[in-house]
């Protein structure tokens, strides 16, 4: 009886993580460059809730969740801004912070009174050379950005983008802000395969509709393990007092 429990109790622990992953996908719909967590249940989670003759859910066993990314492309979506980088293919660009680098999708950059392309949080967008320094006497109409991340400036060019790519995507760690952080032994590449897209931004690639029916299936799913953790207490009481009679 307790080994049913605590495995019923191992499901709701990740059918929770589960819940708050779809929260945050929803949330984050609209949010460029955004790439929507996934929490992987292993097949137990579809034999313990396939009905049975007797309850209509068995209770045994437990449900793992592990966490995983869905690195698909989102849509490119034109704004006529030019600081606004989308990038098609599987490269990230990348953003220099005091801990170290970060990588990301979402190209809507700025210019700090340095002159320094940055990020929405004023973090410096590193350049293959070093920071790229726009001239404070350019406005952003003279800003032009070739497919291979060239920068230029009234038509001289400044820098390039050091855009990367993993061999690996699944090893990157969600670091907030849409930015994603490489462990030590997992070195980034050249970005053969990726190229930028000036006046575009890639979008989320969050499908509210399938979230939705997500977050239906997950809440089902949940009251099914709170009813079978009331059946198995309701059990153990019966036959306590049937041990005590």
């Amino acid at each position: 009886m307790s080994g049913a429990i605590t495995g019923t109790a191992s499901s709701l622990e990740a059918l929770t993580q589960q819940y708050y992953d779809i929260t945050s996908n929803l949330a984050n719909a609209n949010t460029a460059g955004y790439k929507r967590r996934m929490n992987v249940f292993s097949n137990e989670l579809e034999r313990q809730l396939a009905p049975t003759e007797s309850t209509g859910w068995d209770g045994g066993g437990t449900v793992e969740s592990e966490l995983a990314v869905d690195f698909s492309q989102g849509a490119l979506e034109q704004t006529q801004r030019p600081l606004d980088m989308g990038l098609s293919g599987p490269g990230f660009f990348v953003i220099e912070t005091p801990e170290g680098p970060l990588y990301t999708r979402s190209g809507c950059f700025y210019v700090n009174p340095r002159g320094q392309l940055t990020d929405a949080s004023g973090r410096v967008v590193a350049g293959r050379g070093g920071p790229l320094i726009v001239p404070n006497t350019a406005g952003e109409a003279q800003i032009n950005v070739a497919h291979d991340g060239t920068v230029s400036v009234g038509g001289q060019a400044i820098g390039q983008l050091n855009l990367v790519e993993f061999e690996t995507l699944q090893r990157l760690e969600p670091a907030g802000a849409g930015c994603f952080r490489a462990p030590e032994d997992l070195a980034p590449q050249g970005a053969a395969k990726t190229t930028v897209q000036q006046f575009y931004r890639e979008s989320s690639n969050v499908n509210v509709v399938q979230e939705l029916v997500n977050l239906i299936t997950v809440t089902r799913m949940y009251e099914a393990n709170i009813n079978a953790i009331r059946a198995q207490d309701e059990q153990a009481s019966s036959l306590l007092q049937v041990a005590m009679a």
